[in-house]
């Protein structure tokens, strides 16, 4: 039996509700503080939207516009456009990592084996890559820095 508990409880609209910690990697991560809540919202938002791109489980929950009239397609293609520009922001290590950490749901223990780095190394580089989605969705605010390192790029 584990020690530590793997549904907890949490409030949600005035009402309390289980919640499995266990179902997302992100998740753990946040529960045992090892990440921001920047970086698991910003997480949680780039794994909906390869949900919505792949157009299978994500889109039948998807709420209609204001008018009453939902494009699947249109969202798709709006979610691959979206996806698009953060792998051109964020680089392609980082979405490496981010597709096999928020979207096929690796631990890092299996990432570490798959890729060949140590976990403590992999754990780092996971924790980055998500900042740098944070910064690419505005949750964290970057300041100006020497080197311009952090800073999220603006094309003109």
């Amino acid at each position: 039996m584990l020690s530590r508990p793997e549904v907890i409880t949490r409030i949600v609209n005035k009402t309390c509700v289980l919640f499995n910690i266990r179902e997302s990697r992100l998740e753990y991560m946040f529960h045992r503080k090892h990440i921001s809540e920047a970086q698991y919202i910003s997480g949680s938002r780039y794994r909906r939207l390869c949900e919505i791109s792949q157009l299978g489980s994500g889109t039948s929950n998807m709420q209609p516009r204001i008018d009453g009239y939902y494009d699947a397609m249109l969202s798709r293609i709006g979610a691959l456009s979206e996806l698009v520009k953060i792998s051109q922001e964020v680089g392609p290590e980082a979405i490496q990592l981010l597709k096999f950490y928020c979207w096929e749901n690796y631990s890092i223990k299996e990432l570490s084996k798959l890729l060949h780095i140590s976990k403590k190394k992999l754990s780092y580089r996971i924790q980055e890559s998500l900042s740098r989605l944070a910064i690419y969705f505005g949750y964290i605010k970057v300041r100006n820095t020497i080197k311009g390192i952090g800073a999220k790029n603006q094309k003109v």
